[in-house]
C-alpha cells in the first residue's frame, strides 16, 4: 500500500507541476534565464520548442544537448538532444530534437516520457528591412508507466503531435512571435484517453542597441490560467551574456549567464518557485 501511495502521490506531483505530461519543459538555459519569454526571438537549434519559425535564421549547423532536475528532485529526471541543418537555397532549415522525461523512486521506474521531433523552419519573406518565416513541428510522443506492486505492466501508448509558427522582424529591432503547440488536439490511450496539452504563446521583443534585447509574452495552455512572462538579455561583450526575467502562474523569476568561444556555446539558468524547490538548467551547443 505504500508503494502504490508513492507511485500515485509522484504522479501527480509531476502533472501538477507541468500542467500534465508531455508539458511545459523546455530545453534552453538561455531562454529560461529570460523566464521563457523566447516565442518572438527564438533562432537556435531549441527553437521548435518555442517557436519552430525560428530555425529559418539559422544559416549553420548546431548540435547541442541539456539537461535539468526539476525543482531539484532526485527522482525526477529530464535530457534534451537536438540537431539543426541549414539545407541549400531558400528551403529553410530543419532539425531534430529528442526529449526524455522519467520519474524513478527507489529503483522503481514510475513513468517515462520520451518526445521525437522533426521541424522546419523557412522564410516567406527576408529582406534589409522585414522578416517574416514559418515553421512546423511533427512530433511522436511515447509514454510508458512502470510495473504495479504485484508485477503488472501499466502499459504504455503512444500519440502524434503537429505545432506551428509564426515569426517577424522589423529593421532587426522589433520582433513578434507566436508558436501554437499541439494544434492537432491529440489523445493518448485506447481505454481512457488523455488530452494532451494544447498550448498558444505570442510576444514581442525589442532591441533598443546593439547586445540589448527586452522579451514579453503571453502563454495559455487550454484549461489552465494565461503565464505573462518577461525577460532581458544584455552582452556586455560578446562572449559574455546576462540574463533576467519573471514569469506569473505561478509568480517566479529566474537568472542565468551565457559564454561562447569559438563555436562553443555554455548557458546556465535558474528557476524559482514559490512553493518547489529552484530549477537549474545547462544547456551545451556547438555550432560550426
Amino acid at each position: 500500500m505504500k508503494k502504490v501511495t508513492i507511485f500515485l502521490m509522484v504522479l501527480l506531483i509531476g502533472q501538477l507541476s507541468y500542467g500534465g505530461v508531455f508539458s511545459g519543459r523546455y530545453p534552453s538555459a538561455r531562454a529560461m534565464g529570460m523566464s521563457d519569454a523566447y516565442v518572438a526571438i527564438a533562432n537556435d537549434v531549441w527553437a521548435p520548442y518555442y517557436n519552430p519559425a525560428g530555425l529559418a535564421d539559422l544559416n549553420r549547423f548546431q548540435f547541442a544537448t541539456a539537461l535539468q532536475r526539476p525543482f531539484n528532485q532526485t527522482f525526477l529526471s529530464n535530457a534534451f538532444l537536438g540537431a539543426a541543418l541549414p539545407l541549400p537555397g531558400k528551403y529553410g532549415t530543419v532539425g531534430v530534437t529528442v526529449e526524455t522525461y522519467g520519474v524513478k523512486y527507489q529503483g522503481y521506474q514510475l513513468s517515462n516520457e520520451t518526445t521525437a521531433t522533426f521541424s522546419h523552419g523557412f522564410f516567406l519573406l527576408n529582406d534589409v528591412h522585414s522578416t517574416l518565416s514559418v515553421g512546423y513541428n511533427v512530433k511522436y510522443y511515447y509514454w510508458q508507466l512502470g510495473h504495479s506492486v504485484g508485477g503488472l505492466n501499466l502499459g504504455s501508448a503512444g500519440a502524434f503531435g503537429l505545432d506551428l509558427g509564426l515569426q517577424a522582424s522589423l529593421y532587426q529591432r522589433t520582433y513578434a512571435g507566436v508558436y501554437v503547440y499541439n494544434i492537432n488536439t491529440p489523445t493518448m490511450g485506447a481505454e481512457t484517453a488523455y488530452d494532451l496539452p494544447v498550448r498558444v504563446a505570442a510576444g514581442f521583443a525589442y532591441r533598443p542597441l546593439t547586445g540589448l534585447v527586452t522579451a514579453i509574452s503571453l502563454d495559455k495552455t487550454i484549461g489552465y490560467d494565461t503565464e505573462v512572462k518577461g525577460g532581458i538579455e544584455f552582452f556586455p561583450v560578446k562572449w559574455l551574456a546576462f540574463r533576467g526575467g519573471a514569469s506569473t502562474n505561478p509568480n517566479r523569476f529566474s537568472l542565468g549567464f551565457g559564454l561562447n568561444y569559438h563555436g562553443f556555446f555554455f548557458d546556465y539558468s535558474f528557476q524559482n518557485h514559490p512553493v518547489l524547490p529552484e530549477t537549474h538548467k545547462i544547456s551545451l551547443m556547438y555550432q560550426l
